[in-house]
């Protein structure tokens, strides 16, 4: 987004970029769409999208019935992996996840996201020897990330007492992150992720109404609710709490923390091609907030 107000710079050595650049898109594969729901192919990509946002409390639920650990050793991972399903009448099939993520970093630099390969994964940069597990939809990943490998085939999973997920080795550019993309592409709550990115400012960020099929076509963009004074206030405001929590010396290092939350989080979208301009919109407005808290931290210190 372009400066809201103002021109505001990071500090000249701390040497970050004024915005976050857009890589260039790739369409997302009305194939691999189709191949998951033969109802859906000539649905354009953005009403499908408001498909599945529609459903989000549903996957939501059915998540809440699984278990299943949050962690594998990497060097030992299975093709597949059985997930036990509390008994409910609730949730429908579709509402259950078609696959099991296991999520490593690759190695790269963080200002060149790569995209992930099966052999990334193998060569990934991971520092422990577990990966962290993300159940999945198909759907939605196709739906959003047309750079994703092609996922292997889920078999039918209806009536059972447990899923058998296929498990699926994942280098991405920052997997510490990954739980921000993942989240926000199975809920669509720009909300939820800004408070994320940015948790000392939550209660100060503007609510958004409840993803549904039928509000979401005519919901403004969750961005558009903050003006240059309101951002500039948030800059100030996590400044001041950076200030409060790690003292005067301790600013400029809380909100660099914050720095490569959001440039983890970027690199991710970058390598996965995600275009979707809400969650483009909330990392925008995360990045200035903090540029402009940096600026100011980096004002009081000079002074």
């Amino acid at each position: 987004m372009s400066p809201p107000y103002g021109q505001h710079n990071a500090p000249q050595n701390l040497q970050l970029p004024r915005t976050l650049s857009r890589p260039a898109f790739t369409e997302v594969s009305r194939t691999a769409i189709a191949s998951l729901e033969p109802d859906l192919a000539n649905v354009p990509v953005e009403f499908v999208r408001k498909h599945l946002a529609g459903q989000a409390n549903e996957m939501l639920s059915a998540l809440s019935l699984l278990t299943y650990p949050t962690s594998l050793p990497k060097a030992h991972l299975p093709p597949t992996i059985d997930v036990p399903v509390r008994p409910t009448a609730s949730s429908p099939p579709r509402a259950f996840p078609t696959h099991m993520l296991a999520v490593s970093s690759s190695r790269g630099s963080p200002s060149q996201p790569n995209t992930p390969t099966a052999a990334s994964f193998l060569a990934s940069n991971s520092p422990t020897s577990t990966v962290p597990l993300f159940p999945a939809h198909a759907l939605v990943l196709a739906a959003y990330c047309p750079l994703l490998p092609q996922l292997p085939r889920s078999a039918s999973q209806r009536g059972r007492a447990a899923l058998s997920l296929p498990l699926v080795p994942l280098a991405v550019p920052s997997a510490e992150t990954f739980h921000l993309l993942h989240a926000y592409l199975h809920t669509r709550r720009p909300d939820t992720l800004l408070a994320a990115l940015l948790p000392a400012l939550a209660s100060h960020l503007p609510p958004a109404h409840a993803a549904s099929s039928s509000s979401a076509a005519h919901a403004r963009p969750y961005v558009s609710h903050f003006s240059s004074d309101s951002l500039l206030r948030l800059a100030h405001a996590l400044a001041g709490s950076a200030a409060a929590h790690a003292g005067p010396q301790g600013v400029l290092g809380g909100l660099m923390a914050h720095v490569k939350v959001i440039n983890g989080l970027w690199r991710n979208v970058c390598a996965l091609g995600v275009s979707d301009a809400e969650l483009w919109g909330v990392m925008d407005v995360a990045w200035e907030v903090v540029l402009v808290a940096l600026t100011r931290a980096a004002e009081r210190e000079r002074a």
